[in-house]
């Protein structure tokens, strides 16, 4: 019975009061666990950053609500569906641009509706009027086949992907924190991978530097390092310090890991022979 929220609606305003208002009279026993309400607006991809980094720590089948939605009244579907994310089947529901295919990544989708809408539904709102009740409903027993028809596939959207050579990884910046650390598109399987033990130098916004640790507190305070942080991605961070401030970094600027060569084994010793 548990609705996740992920949406851009800010809490100054009364939307998303509204939009949980309507949720409790679709299914008042529904639990509602808000993931965040500060993504920039209109930032489909911070959302699905967010949600993806929640969605693996809920049960099985909770309903996952995520409304950014830039084409709301538009000819945009509303949908909901169901796939596997976390290695758990999960259900979702919000507008078909693109989000949810972000969530879902390579995941195969299981099943798609598009969600009916009410004549009377505001052109403006649809998070209060069709997102948020149709989420409820699921959460209370819904089976997805009852909200609409099927759709074959969810609106393609992907996540740039670290680009490899011989030197090193070329990644960017896909999302920085309240910390002010800055989360990229490097895993920790193309850093292993191409690392084999090397060290290497950082080149991100106005730094350069080769601190990479375990934990922030590996560098001295108001240091630099890199580190993969709670989402298994690399992190550009600063030990109590902001980076993306201090280093001028911001989401979409790239980071480039630049591997240090190998070092070149010994030669063997040979004893000179003697002259006959």
């Amino acid at each position: 019975m548990i609705v996740t929220l992920t949406t851009d609606f800010g809490l100054r305003d009364g939307y998303v009061a509204a939009m949980k208002g309507a949720m409790v009279c679709a299914a008042p026993a529904v639990r509602l666990v808000d993931v965040t309400h500060e993504v920039p607006a209109q930032d489909v991809m911070t959302a699905a950053f967010a949600l993806r980094q929640v969605v693996g720590h809920f049960p099985p089948d909770t309903v996952h609500l995520a409304v950014v939605d830039p084409g709301v009244g538009t000819d945009r579907r509303a949908i909901a569906a169901r796939f596997t994310a976390a290695g758990a089947p999960q259900r979702f529901v919000g507008p078909d641009n693109g989000l949810l295919a972000l969530v879902a990544g390579p995941e195969a989708v299981t099943e798609v509706v598009e969600l009916t809408t009410a004549p009377d539904a505001s052109a403006t709102f649809h998070g209060r009027d069709v997102f948020g009740p149709a989420a409820a409903r699921l959460a209370v027993g819904a089976d997805l086949a009852a909200l609409g028809p099927p759709v074959d596939e969810l609106a393609s959207l992907h996540w740039p992907l670290a680009r490899t050579d011989d030197q090193g990884v070329f990644g960017m910046v896909l999302h920085v924190d309240q910390f002010g650390n800055c989360v990229t598109n490097i895993s920790r399987e193309d850093f292993d991978r191409h690392a084999d033990g090397r060290t290497f130098k950082c080149y991100v916004g106005s730094g350069v530097f080769r601190s990479h640790g375990r934990t922030y507190a590996e560098v001295g305070a108001g240091d630099p390092l890199t580190l993969f942080g709670s989402s298994g991605m690399l992190e550009v961070a600063v030990n109590r310090g902001h980076a993306s401030r201090l280093l001028s970094v911001h989401r979409g600027d790239t980071v480039h890991l630049v591997f240090d060569a190998p070092r070149a084994e010994p030669a063997p010793h040979r004893l000179a022979s003697s002259a006959r």
